[in-house]
């Protein structure tokens, strides 16, 4: 059940309205998420380890963006399921 709603939630954030044709800005936004999230927590450890202390405002400003870029994504996947127009299949 978890696997099938990931999968779901995947294949929303990577496609059309349709549900078929994939989007290529969709796919970079998909990466560069993918891939910031991680390296804004490895940042932020990484400092603290090597400096042994935090520094508030840096934290905050990446915080921040991730959030908002978050925050983005989710809004683009509400907005795609309220036009999304049933498959005829599903009717």
């Amino acid at each position: 059940m978890p696997l099938t709603i990931l999968t779901k939630c995947l294949k929303d954030c990577l496609t059309e309205n349709d549900g078929v044709s994939y989007c290529p800005f969709r796919i970079a936004g998909m990466a560069l998420a993918g891939s910031g999230i991680p390296t804004f927590i490895w940042g932020a450890v990484h400092t603290v380890l090597m400096t042994g202390a935090l520094d508030y405002v840096a934290f905050a400003t990446g915080f921040g963006g991730m959030l908002t870029g978050l925050t983005v994504l989710c809004a683009g996947i509400a907005l795609k399921a309220k036009t999304d127009t049933p498959a005829p299949e599903d009717e």
